[in-house]
């Protein structure tokens, strides 16, 4: 398992491009870079980043591509603790890892935490498109690493459970 989570810290750390604040256009020469946890920077608001779930306390850094376009793009999303992400979909399927804390993940029309498997960092799971999925944190932030094929977004099952923009 450590093996697994070195390559996924080390993918992400390739893409990154040394933590930069730009993405990198999909399609475009791939540089090499080799960087350490500590040094991955996901301190922009997921406000703006489309395909996530906009809840409070969110911030994300888009690794490569743009997933408002057509074309793969991976993203870097942290989540603070004690988050709840209500079930919601995304029009693209999804691949998703745990790079640190522990994830609880579901899937269903309505929020279940009995439905919830908690996942810890090395951890995988799909969100194929449209599928409702939920989730929240325990006691410690959470990153993930999702990547798919845009374009992306964000339906709510319900949508009265939406988050509210930030005015």
């Amino acid at each position: 398992m450590k093996s697994t989570l070195r390559y996924l810290v080390l993918t992400v750390a390739l893409l990154t491009q040394g933590g930069i604040d730009v993405a990198q256009a999909a399609g475009a020469p791939m540089g090499v870079f080799i960087a350490t946890p500590q040094q991955l920077s996901i301190n922009q608001s997921a406000s703006k980043t489309v395909g996530v779930s906009q809840v409070s306390g969110q911030s994300a850094q888009v690794l490569y591509g743009d997933p408002t376009k057509p074309g793969l793009y991976t993203v870097l999303l942290r989540l603070e603790p004690h988050k709840r992400i209500m079930p919601l979909s995304h029009p693209d399927s999804r691949f998703v890892t745990v790079l640190s804390g522990t994830f609880r993940i579901g899937f269903g029309d309505r929020y279940d935490e009995a439905g919830l498997r908690a996942l810890p960092p090395g951890g995988i799971y799909t969100e194929p498109a449209h599928a409702n999925h939920f989730g929240e944190t325990g006691d410690e932030p959470v990153v993930v690493a999702i990547t798919g094929y845009g374009p992306s977004g964000t339906t709510y099952a319900n949508p009265a459970e939406a988050p509210k923009p930030a005015k």
